[in-house]
């Protein structure tokens, strides 16, 4: 699995600088800067002389309250606290309310090199959408071979060996109304310790290889809503060859479930064979689905049924 270890000053400025309503004031050369961590930091402490914690590969976030502290300093205070806070090299440092910073921080930040912003967020609101940005692109990422459509509203990994028709049967599920998410590569990015998105690379994004035609684009042929950016992975379908011995396996454990990437997944096998139509049999797995998320559960239910019929017979 491959992380997304760090970003620079630059990408969050280019990524969020309009959204977070953001003007770089100084501290241009410094944009290469980067920050490894989601969490923004408030250099409260630093300006009073406790330099232990800061980190300089955090993203500072100046507000009110610093503020306040500051001009409750003399002068000569005000520059020895701002200097010793600007001489750690910070990667990054934002004003919000769009409050114009005093010059003791603003000739810091071009002696220093360090991208001084100011935004005219509230400093809530700020930390907020830049920790949420921070730790979707910080968030653990990985690639699965396989398609990955929306089906009733579920996100259904298909996967199986190289030819064995993944992106036929995803096709055949479009044209019955559902929606293509990836093909051939699937990003998948662990958004919280048990939830897995999956996304397709931009490269990739909208098409799908198909034998014999080439690579074609599922949103020019069928439509904006034929398609869809991203979605939860929900349940994993390994397509199989069709072999003798899956005959005798008639009913299956319900509660089947793949790892994928230090998540657990629903996952079922259903074995390929000319006549069956995959595509209803793929709707009626996520139809099977949602039911369980509700807590319906038809293979379980027969199961006891069966269990308790034979007891009875039994006790008979």
């Amino acid at each position: 699995m491959s992380d997304s270890s760090r970003i620079t000053l630059g990408q969050i400025f280019a990524e969020q600088g309009k959204l977070l309503k953001m003007r770089l004031l100084a501290g241009e050369r410094g944009l290469h800067r980067y920050i490894d961590h989601p969490r923004v930091q408030n250099p409260s402490l630093a300006f009073a002389g406790f330099l232990e914690h800061l980190s300089d590969y955090r993203l500072q976030v100046i507000g009110q309250t610093e503020l306040h502290y500051l001009n409750t300093l003399s002068d000569e205070q005000r520059k020895q606290a701002v200097d010793a806070v600007f001489a750690m090299s910070l990667a990054g440092v934002v004003v919000t309310r769009g409050v114009e910073p005093p010059h003791c921080i603003l000739d810091a930040a071009q002696r220093t090199d360090t991208p001084l912003f100011v935004s005219e967020c509230e400093s809530s609101n700020f930390m907020a959408d830049m920790m949420l940005f921070l730790s979707r692109k910080f968030a653990p990422k990985t690639w699965q071979h396989g398609v990955f459509v929306d089906v009733y509203g579920l996100g259904v990994l298909l996967t199986g060996k190289s030819g064995i028709g993944k992106s036929e049967i995803g096709l055949e599920l479009i044209s019955r109304g559902h929606r293509l998410i990836a093909d051939d590569m699937v990003e998948l990015v662990r958004a919280t310790p048990d939830v897995l998105v999956g996304h397709s690379p931009e490269l990739l994004r909208y098409h799908m290889e198909l034998r014999g035609l080439g690579i074609i684009n599922i949103r020019d042929l069928y439509g904006a809503a034929a398609i869809t950016d991203a979605k939860r992975l929900s349940l994993v379908i390994e397509l199989a060859h069709w072999q003798d011995s899956m005959k005798d396996e008639r009913v299956i454990a319900s509660d089947q479930s793949t790892v994928l990437h230090e998540v657990s997944v629903p996952y079922l096998r259903i074995p390929i064979r000319p006549g069956r139509s995959l595509a209803v049999i793929i709707e009626v797995a996520t139809r099977n689905q949602l039911l369980k998320h509700r807590g319906i559960d038809s293979n379980q239910s027969f199961i006891q049924a069966l269990d308790q019929r034979i007891s009875q017979n039994q006790v008979e």
